[in-house]
């Protein structure tokens, strides 16, 4: 009944394995653009670096075997059509390959290192009991013969087509038998047959291309008979956890033919172990691979199922339990290489709509204490009461945690006082003779909050960034900043920064740790910022007589100062203070002033100071008027009298910049010529003599 596979399934015992490797081989054509490719665990920590060997058209080494992988390829530009870029070999079997339709950018493919444990060819027949495949079923559908699946008492899955005649023309109910519980099911004394009285085809199930191949048998009666029990079905969930990726080690199970030609009919249910392909990988063989098929198989290994097998598991392994993954719908009519599935996964909510089975039920997570303080001995976990469960079944984990005992709803645990670290109190529960997902309970096991060390005091100059630190022990831990009592920062940091410090932000620091098992409060942290170094006052100008005393002063902002005095940029050896004194000044003292402060947060500068030293004159003397005294340009010199006068211009050095004499009356000077800054002009005559400080602006 159509081009279709045999196949077989291992007993549970078989599942573990011990830690071996597997040959894997990445080869590629040398016409593709240029990509790049690793390999990474389940974690996606990379493991082999196969950028490594870019220019190699074919790269093998070994992984460990029984577990997820990722091949990330990361393509920088687009490759020929219609090629494949990647093709990954598990101990020589081509199980996954790439092709060029992918965008540039980074991309993951999922596979497993699936053993083979089976070394015996399959078409032609390999023995399996019954016993080991308890959902296996032997279905009857007018001529023709099927297999099909328990999934749960009264409910048989199979696939569409094993429905119809050739013509798609749908078999009559009554025509359609089913016989569970038997390894020969054509001697008629093995087994228990089961009437159909409900057929549930798929809506969209096509004939023509056999896509949504999958259809539900309801049978008139409840099974009840030795070795025919129902298998759970492979859920979405179970399929994004790697179930079904390219390289899991399937079985197949069935009662079709076991040679092509001439048809050979086995006496006995038969089985094969297949590893599931990617479809771009199965496309090598088949142009048209609809999206609801799971493909598996050998491309030329005489290993497949064959007609009358359709309908019949595909199985995986799944948590230490076999799961359906698969429906046998097509293949080769010469039954040795690839084959397609119907997917199971793709069909969980159709699936549960119409028989009501629930495929992804997952208990409510227990309630109780989440977070437990070292030292408690034992705590109570307790779980809703769940309609239709005959069964609740209690785990924790790791089990160097403690111990668990679960009686129906409720459990106990007594915890190893040792133990610190995360565990999981695990809930599953049994509804309709089905083992529902595990629910689970993360809860942590923390040490008593400890502070285990601290910034020291600590003396910074304002301006500067401060980070103050505590480390501690502990879980769930908040940290709530004081300074001088005052709270000024909470939150999950144990760090506090501060930035562009003042002297306002000098203070008794301190952290209150809090968390799960206790509140440590950090000891005092004492924070010193020192001002930085700035002048903040200098004596104005001076003019003063000979033989006056002049004082010059100056304050200062900042810590530990110290002074320097300066005339015209030289050091005065006793000018050491906040005060200059200088004594009975004479033309000596004529100059410019300045001082500079110094201390533990830099030095400043003070701006200059002019002192200008002037005689008495006799009301004899002439009247000298100087204007303006800030020049942009020139400034006049006028007397009140007729004597003839000099003026003579000088820089703050004492150079001589400017010079005329014989003036008389008024005099107008240009100085557009010199730099800005402060001038001495100097008037003279035959009995007298001024000197006025000029600006040039």
């Amino acid at each position: 009944m159509r081009r279709l596979f045999t196949a077989a399934l291992a007993f549970l015992a078989g599942l573990t394995i011990t830690a071996q490797k597997v040959s894997v081989c990445v080869t590629k054509p040398k016409n593709i653009a240029i990509t790049e490719w690793q390999i990474l665990d389940e974690n996606y920590l990379p493991v082999f670096a196969g950028s490594e060997y870019f220019m190699e058209d074919s790269v093998c080494f070994s992984l460990e075997a029984e577990k997820r992988y990722f091949m990330e390829v990361s393509v920088s530009g687009l490759s020929d059509p219609d090629t494949s870029i990647y093709c990954l070999f598990i101990n020589s079997e081509p199980i996954l390959r790439i092709d060029s339709d992918i965008s540039p950018g980074d991309h993951f493919f999922p596979f497993f290192t699936g053993l083979r444990q089976d070394k015996t060819k399959i078409t032609g027949g390999t023995d399996a009991s019954v016993a080991d495949y308890p959902w296996q079923v032997f279905y009857e559908s007018g001529q023709y013969t099927c297999g099909g699946s328990i999934i749960s008492g009264d409910w048989i899955i199979t696939a569409a087509h094993c429905t119809e005649w050739d013509n798609g023309v749908p078999i009559a109910i009554s025509l359609m038998d089913v016989i569970v519980g038997s390894d020969n099911p054509r001697s008629e004394l093995d087994g228990k047959r089961y009437k159909v009285k409900k057929v549930i085809r798929h809506e969209d199930y096509d004939h023509n291309s056999l896509n949504n191949d999958i259809a539900l048998l309801q049978l008139d009666e409840t099974i009840n008979y030795q070795n025919a029990t129902p298998i759970r079905l492979v859920s979405k969930i179970d399929s994004a956890s790697g179930a079904t990726d390219p390289g899991v080690m399937s079985w197949v199970t069935g009662y079709g033919l076991i040679k092509v030609s001439p048809q050979t009919v086995p006496e006995n249910l038969q089985k094969v172990q297949l590893p599931i392909v990617s479809n771009a990988q199965a496309s090598t063989v088949w142009q048209d691979i609809n999206p609801s098929n799971l493909m598996a198989g050998f491309r030329t290994g005489n290993k497949d199922a064959c007609n009358g097998d359709s309908g019949g598991p595909l199985v995986v392994p799944v948590d230490n339990e076999y799961k359906l993954a698969g429906i046998v719908s097509w293949g080769s009519s010469n039954c040795n290489t690839y084959g397609a599935y119907t997917c199971v996964s793709d069909f969980e909510s159709w699936i549960t709509s119409n028989t009501g089975i629930e495929i992804s039920y997952t208990p409510p997570v227990p309630s109780g204490d989440s977070i437990i303080c070292q030292g408690l001995v034992t705590s109570r976990y307790n779980s809703v009461v769940i309609s239709g469960a005959s069964a609740y079944e209690w785990q924790l984990l790791p089990a160097e945690a403690g111990t668990i005992v679960g009686n129906f709803e409720r459990a106990d645990v007594t915890w190893n006082t040792g133990f610190t670290g995360q565990a999981a109190i695990k809930l599953r529960v049994t509804k309709f003779g089905f083992a529902s997902y595990w629910s689970a309970l993360t809860v942590h096991i923390a040490r008593f909050n400890k502070l285990v060390s601290q910034s020291a005091d600590t003396v910074i100059c304002a301006g500067e960034q401060v980070v103050l630190k505590v480390v501690s022990e502990g879980y769930n831990l908040n940290y709530s900043w004081l300074k001088d009592g005052d709270l000024i920062k909470s939150g999950t940091s144990p760090v506090l920064a501060l930035r562009n410090t003042t002297k306002d932000s000098t203070g008794v620091y301190m952290c209150n740790i809090t968390g799960s098992c206790g509140d440590p409060l950090s000891p005092e942290i004492n924070l010193t910022v020192l001002p930085v170094t700035e002048i903040t006052y200098i004596s104005p100008d001076k003019e003063a007589e000979y033989g006056e005393d002049v004082t010059l002063k100056v304050t200062a902002d900042g810590h530990n100062l110290l002074y320097q005095w300066q005339k015209d940029e030289n050091e005065i050896p006793l000018g050491t203070s906040t005060e200059l004194l200088l004594h009975e000044v004479n033309a000596s003292a004529n100059a410019l002033y300045r001082v500079l402060a110094s201390g533990s947060c830099g030095g400043d500068t003070s701006r200059n100071v002019y002192v200008y030293v002037t005689k008495n004159v006799t009301h004899t003397d002439p009247e000298i008027i100087v204007w303006p005294t800030v020049v942009v340009s020139e400034f006049s010199v006028a007397l009140s009298s007729s004597q003839n006068y000099s003026l003579m211009l000088y820089n703050t050095s004492g150079k001589l910049v400017k010079v005329k004499h014989d003036c008389q009356f008024k005099t107008t000077l240009n100085i557009t010529d010199l730099t800005r800054g402060v001038y001495i002009l100097t008037v003279s005559g035959n009995k007298f003599r001024k000197t006025v400080k000029l600006i040039r602006n």
